[in-house]
């Protein structure tokens, strides 16, 4: 499948690597399928908290510890409901 053809996610996934992203937080929902799909091709880490709002926090300090950007996959509605707390205080 030639790079135009394939879905959202690896063209996101691609830009993120040129920002220097190489881990993300978050949990899968019906609006990040995308984002899953290719995400082992990726080669990111992925960290899986329980809670969206734990995942914000954890990108907000692996933000701090490594200089690099902390990046969430969450999902619309309560996924971002959840997050807002953490990315105030980012």
């Amino acid at each position: 499948m030639s790079k135009s053809e394939r879905c959202a996610g690896p063209w996101i996934h691609d830009l993120l690597t040129v920002y220097g992203v190489d881990t993300v937080f978050g949990i899968p929902g019906v609006h990040t399928i995308p984002l899953y799909d290719d995400l082992a091709e990726s080669g990111f880490r992925h960290v899986t908290p329980r809670h969206e709002q734990c995942a914000g926090f954890m990108a907000g300090g692996y933000a701090r510890l490594t200089g690099k950007p902390g990046v969430c996959f969450v999902i619309t509605g309560p996924g971002v409901t959840n997050i807002i707390t953490p990315v105030a205080q980012a």
